[in-house]
């Protein structure tokens, strides 16, 4: 069974297996709006009295906004170090390019297997800011603990002509998806990218819940609702968000997969 909700309560995202674990590790991965949904969440799940940790299993800007806290073992930190409504932890500290280095998976593993936070957000993907990536062989670093993975895609791709202009690892993405350069990235084509077992979903670790964000959804063209339903039924996601995370709200409408037989699946709303 899908569910379909217009404008949703952000608590209505999530799934009881989700939001009783302590604490619910959310990996984030793909383009198009990676690290602005990563502070959205953060935002959010703050404003539900939750104690959230922003980290990265690659390389990212630093969140300037936010109290930031640099060590080499995040799982060997204080039980109090960690009492900011929401910190950004990190390795290392890049000041020539304004990144800072996050940790590896098995890292944030570790840290995920100590009650130090609520909710454990990793951007654990890079795209150079483009609105649709496919992952090269060393991608995208997701910890194995992960509860559910985000792949995030950039609306203004969907639908329109694709190539490297606004394609990260194009020719990557060009295998994947059986597309050519300048063709347009169809809903068939994406299927097949997110179907693929290099595409999408590469890597993401079993059990975890499948997203996908599409990110400035208006600016898709000729997406229906005929193609977005067809991906939930054949299994290959679980949910999908559409929005603008630096709007508001940030998701205007979600379609979700309700299966109590899938270890994926998300039987019953905990809010609902």
């Amino acid at each position: 069974m899908t569910v379909n909700r217009i404008i949703p309560e952000f608590n209505t995202l999530f799934c009881d297996r989700e939001t009783r674990a302590r604490p619910l590790l959310i990996s984030l991965i793909g383009a198009g709006g990676k690290t602005s949904a990563l502070h959205w969440l953060a935002q959010a799940w703050a404003a539900q009295q939750r104690r959230v940790v922003v980290t990265t299993t690659t390389r990212m800007y630093l969140p300037d906004t936010l109290p930031t806290l640099f060590c080499h073992q995040p799982a060997a930190l204080p039980a109090d170090a960690l009492h900011a409504p929401i910190t950004a932890c990190f390795s290392a500290w890049d000041a020539a390019n304004g990144k800072v280095r996050g940790f590896t998976p098995e890292q944030v593993d570790a840290l995920a297997q100590r009650p130090l936070a609520d909710v454990i957000l990793v951007e654990a993907d890079g795209a150079h800011r483009l609105a649709m990536k496919a992952p090269a062989g060393h991608e995208p670093c997701i910890p194995e603990r992960s509860h559910c993975v985000i792949a995030v895609s950039g609306g203004a791709a969907l639908g329109h002509p694709v190539g490297a202009q606004n394609v990260h690892r194009w020719p990557l993405f060009a295998a994947c998806s059986g597309l050519a350069q300048g063709e347009r990235l169809d809903m068939a084509a994406m299927s097949r990218f997110i179907r693929h077992p290099n595409g999408m979903f590469k890597g993401v670790p079993d059990g975890a819940r499948r997203v996908w964000l599409i990110n400035r959804f208006y600016q898709s063209d000729n997406v229906t609702d005929a193609d977005l339903y067809a991906l939930l039924h054949d299994g290959s996601l679980d949910a999908i968000w559409l929005g603008a995370v630096r709007e508001h709200p940030p998701i205007t409408r979600i379609l979700q997969r309700h299966d109590n037989n899938s270890p994926r699946g998300c039987p019953r709303q905990r809010w609902e």
